[in-house]
């Protein structure tokens, strides 16, 4: 593919999906952005988000304070997402694209600069620091009526994270990167492969060996793509039932006791008159967990019946419902940033359920889901259709 100039557009010619698009940003302003939310994600996951006083003292929360309890009321699973999406994966992902960038404005690569940049893309969906602050804007909703509620530090800290983090991921052109770390070859002759990471074209005779730019194992198509797929499909369609009728989280106010739902909270919040709070739950927890399911399964059944049709708008869809997935985290990490709030005994308690628990199995399960799909499988039903139409052509020149 050649250089585009800024503002060019690169996209497949069989299923329209953009290659590369030109930003007309440099490589030295990706940098200082990263940078910056490398250092901003610091205190916004050191200091309290937010912070309670009642006549038996005063509570705060900070990101790994919901990480904690949840550990110390036995839900390991909650603990450990929440630790790793919002504060080591973030550090991570940032630290490494901080380390990349640099190296490439200064001129100084290093080896295992490829692989170091492919991690880093790779964590891009995993890493949370912007679904986190919806988080936090949800659990606002909740504790504002209940307590005399303080905003802290951590939670400014956090939106600014947010905000560099989410112009950083605009201002990055990976295919300019890419060949900043290792120019392209010269397309093979013969059948060619690409690297699923960094898209660079080798020969087929290349399959099983590593990507000599971004250390990745070369492979013409995702290992076991389908089989791996429908298991993920299926536990999180498992899963899905006890995610909306089980109680997610459970609140004691001094005798009165009560739980929710994912459905439960969005009643609340439009009780309490709060629809726009309620439309991003409704949309996060329920719409979007139901569209990632029932559009795995008819891309995986596409693939079983071996269907040509809306082949363009099938793999729109699984772009889609990859990059939407980790919205669905709002509820859970909502509930780790009220719950440490409400530990005051007797006059307020709050607990983690197991909805909370089952519903990020849907989470995590359909987003590896998304992951592992090869969207090619779906175009290989259209390449034996034509390539039947074409036989039985030339089948019936030579009849004829």
């Amino acid at each position: 593919m050649p250089v585009l100039s800024p503002g060019e557009r690169a996209a497949c010619p069989v299923c329209e999906t953009t290659l590369e698009r030109t930003r007309g940003t440099g490589i030295a302003a990706a940098a200082a952005l990263a940078v910056t939310t490398t250092v901003l994600m610091i205190p916004a996951i050191a200091m309290p988000l937010y912070r309670v006083e009642l006549l038996a003292g005063s509570r705060s929360s900070r990101v790994v304070s919901g990480a904690n309890l949840f550990w110390e009321q036995g839900w390991p699973l909650p603990a450990i997402a929440m630790l790793l999406f919002i504060a080591v994966l973030p550090l991570l992902r940032f630290g490494l694209l901080s380390a990349v960038l640099l190296a490439l404005h200064f001129d100084r690569r290093w080896r295992g600069i490829g692989a170091a940049f492919r991690v880093a893309q790779t964590l891009a969906v995993w890493a949370m620091p912007e679904v986190m602050l919806l988080g936090i804007v949800v659990a606002y909703g909740r504790l504002v009526a209940m307590f005399d509620l303080q905003i802290g530090a951590g939670a400014y800290f956090m939106g600014a994270a947010t905000v560099a983090a989410l112009i950083c991921r605009a201002m990055i052109d990976d295919r300019a990167i890419w060949r900043a770390i290792a120019p392209g070859n010269a397309a093979p002759d013969g059948p060619a492969l690409s690297c699923q990471a960094c898209a660079l074209v080798l020969p087929v005779a290349c399959d099983g060996s590593t990507c000599p730019r971004c250390n990745a194992r070369l492979t013409p198509r995702t290992a076991n793509s389908l089989m791996v797929t429908t298991a993920l499909v299926l536990g999180g369609t498992i899963f899905y039932l006890p995610a909306n009728l089980l109680p997610m989280a459970q609140t004691i106010q001094m005798v009165d006791a009560g739980s929710y739902t994912v459905l439960g909270g969005v009643i609340e919040f439009v009780e309490a008159h709060l629809v726009g709070l309620a439309l991003l739950v409704f949309v996060a927890s329920f719409v979007i967990p139901l569209l990632k399911l029932a559009g795995m399964v008819w891309l995986l059944w596409s693939v079983h019946k071996g269907s040509t049709r809306a082949l363009k708008f099938k793999t729109k869809l699984h772009h889609v419902i990859h990059e939407i997935g980790r919205w669905s985290m709002v509820d859970v990490l909502a509930i780790g940033t009220f719950v440490p709030l409400m530990q005051f005994d007797q006059l307020a308690h709050a607990r983690a359920m197991p909805g909370m628990t089952a519903f990020l199995g849907v989470v995590i399960l359909t987003m590896f889901a998304t992951h592992t799909f090869d969207t090619r499988l779906m175009w290989d039903a259209r390449r034996r259709t034509d390539a039947e139409r074409f036989a039985n052509v030339s089948q019936g020149i030579v009849t004829a």
